[in-house]
């Protein structure tokens, strides 16, 4: 599904080589016609915004967005595990199912970076990618919500995803708990990151280098993700 790909560039660190592509990105999603309406128009002023603001600034924008604290993480597994042990074999599975369908990652990324993990989905089947697209949208979903409630134009490029996994893009009662989330952004919450226990390394460090520095309390209460095969039977007309 291509367009999964496009909205995996999208949600990417804004580069060059996505800027110098905004007309081809457009147009690919014009002609798959799986994102239509308001939604497709909300993309193609994010695509507007990107061709016609200062890369620096469109990039500062986005590190705003995504970088700073972890509430709007684009690492699926920091809305359910932080940066708990059990985030580490999480990695581990999800590493194997990349693995196993012959993708293998050559760029510096975890394996629950989402525009990574939107890159797997592209390559496969749509009924396919739709099954996985199911095991982490209630991830998506949080991550879609925070955004829509700072006003980010980026939540236009969430919020197909939530579409096409057949999931309401303003549920109530996840803005109301969003709504009442304290905030992870904030100097004061930023100092209290650096307050904690210093880096460690051997037998306290997890899979892929990952420190137990947030303790698995501190993480809201979500849905751990199991990998289990998507379903095969008919998901309907993706469009």
């Amino acid at each position: 599904m291509l367009t999964l790909k496009v909205l995996s560039a999208l949600l990417h660190y804004p580069d060059e080589s996505v800027v110098g592509h905004v007309d081809e990105l457009r147009e690919a999603l014009r002609e798959e016609s799986v994102v239509r309406g308001e939604r497709l128009a909300a993309i193609e002023a994010h695509l507007r915004r990107l061709a016609e603001e200062d890369l620096l600034d469109v990039q500062a924008e986005y590190v705003e967005t995504f970088d700073r604290g972890r509430a709007r993480s684009l690492h699926l597994f920091e809305h359910v595990h932080g940066e708990s042990r059990d985030r580490g074999q999480a990695m581990v599975e999800l590493q194997n199912v990349y693995r196993e369908n012959g993708f293998d990652i050559d760029v510096p990324e975890l394996p629950d970076y989402l525009p990574l993990f939107l890159e797997f989905l592209s390559s496969r089947p749509p009924e396919e990618a739709l099954g996985w697209l199911e095991e982490v949208v209630h991830l998506i979903e949080l991550l879609h919500a925070r955004l829509a409630e700072e006003g980010s134009s980026y939540a236009a490029l969430v919020a197909p995803l939530l579409e096409l996994a057949g999931v309401d893009t303003d549920d109530a009662d996840v803005r109301a708990r969003i709504a009442q989330e304290e905030r992870d952004d904030t100097p004061e919450a930023l100092d209290r990151v650096w307050m904690e226990d210093p880096v460690t390394f051997g037998a306290d460090t997890g899979d892929f280098g990952v420190r137990p520095n947030r303790r698995p309390q501190d993480v809201p209460s979500v849905e751990p993700v199991k990998w289990a095969p998507p379903r095969k039977a008919s998901m309907g007309d993706p469009q």
